[in-house]
């Protein structure tokens, strides 16, 4: 296979796949990305696979960093998705807007190390908490934009977790890290007692990356975030055609149903519209597994109207690195004003707004 970034190696390596294959390749062919453009995103380019966006709107968005009416897109080949979202979008708008919080981004990296037995385990823990600002400055000296917040130390008998927890700015921030928790171990490793552990891994898969757990509902891996709306009765009979008694019913069994089959969490479909907009908006997709783990909340008040709510524990996205750097994504971006530093935090209350409107 043709190696390299460049227009003509990604054209070698589409003619030979077609000699190999004998497939029709044509719509790979078109030009549409600069190929050059793409080092260090993809490798082996031979094309661009299109996806329909569609809008949902207008939104309106009640928060500390998005406040007013938005457009949403969302990136989706399922019919009836957009449909279903521009129409919680119109009953929220219509009830004054969902209230959305989200707080500052936390991501983990958690290493492995193996010891001897659990007594050098239990050196090796007590002797990395007491020089955590070492480890600040090893980790910090690899970004200009993450910090480290804490270590948390887990022992397993003679194994040792050290769950890093960062702040990542306006970047979902996955790589930035890695690439952090990769210096730290170095300097551990260099150092007894780290230095005579007989396995390390970098990551033991305990950072929820990609991943569904019970930790998920009660940690935070990217932004927590909660929307709410309180939507008036006429609103409800009038533009969803229920009653908000039957809403509330509904999603109460549905609860239920939930927990007999194991299901983390009460939702209806986060990780639906958070796909959507997460292919959109140029983040990493394969993170709805754990940004669609939340709960979903509909319940009458005393006065017979229709509180909901959602709340998405682990909410991965950023609006700086990765594919949020692609033309098609930086319009989408820009479209609900989010493209580039320091609007993390918009798209995250955005994207519980549109979560809710889902929802409904």
């Amino acid at each position: 296979m043709c190696k390299g970034w460049s227009e003509d190696a990604r054209l070698q390596r589409l003619e030979a796949l077609v000699d190999q294959t004998g497939a029709s390749l044509p719509n790979l062919a078109l030009q549409l990305e600069d190929a050059l453009g793409l080092r260090g995103q993809i490798e082996n380019f031979i094309g661009v696979v299109r996806v329909p966006v569609g809008v949902a709107g207008p939104l309106r968005v009640r928060g500390g960093a998005a406040d007013g009416e938005v457009y949403v897109p969302l990136a989706t080949t399922e019919g009836a998705l957009v449909l279903s979202v521009a129409r919680g979008a119109e009953v929220l708008t219509a009830a004054g807007g969902a209230r959305v919080r989200a707080s500052e981004p936390e991501v983990t990296r958690v290493p492995l190390f193996v010891f001897a037995d659990a007594g050098h385990a239990e050196a090796a823990e007590a002797w990395v908490t007491s020089r955590l600002d070492e480890v600040r400055v090893a980790a910090e000296a690899t970004t200009r934009h993450g910090r480290l917040l804490r270590l948390e130390p887990v022992r397993l008998g003679r194994r040792l977790l050290l769950r890093f927890v960062y702040v990542t700015a306006d970047a979902a921030g996955q790589n930035m890290v890695t690439v952090a928790t990769e210096a730290v171990c170095r300097w551990l490793r260099a150092r007894s007692p780290f230095a005579d552990a007989e396995f390390f891994t970098l990551e033991s898969a305990a950072s929820l990356d990609k991943k569904m757990a019970t930790l998920a509902l009660t940690s935070r891996r990217g932004r927590r975030v909660d929307a709410e709306a309180t939507i008036p009765r006429d609103i409800v009979t009038d533009q969803l055609h229920a009653t908000p008694e039957a809403i509330a019913r509904t999603a109460r069994e549905g609860g239920y149903a939930c927990a007999a089959a194991g299901i983390i969490g009460a939702q209806a479909q986060l990780a639906n519209v958070l796909a959507a907009l997460f292919i959109a908006t140029g983040q990493d997709a394969a993170c709805v597994v754990e940004s669609g783990t939340g709960v979903t909340v509909f319940e009458t008040t005393a006065a017979g109207d229709l509180y909901a709510s959602v709340t998405i524990p682990n909410l991965m996205l950023g609006t700086v690195g990765g594919g949020t750097r692609l033309d098609t994504q930086r319009e989408c971006l820009a479209l609900m004003g989010c493209q580039g530093a320091g609007r993390a935090a918009r798209l995250a209350e955005i994207a519980g707004a549109v979560a809710l409107a889902g929802e409904l």
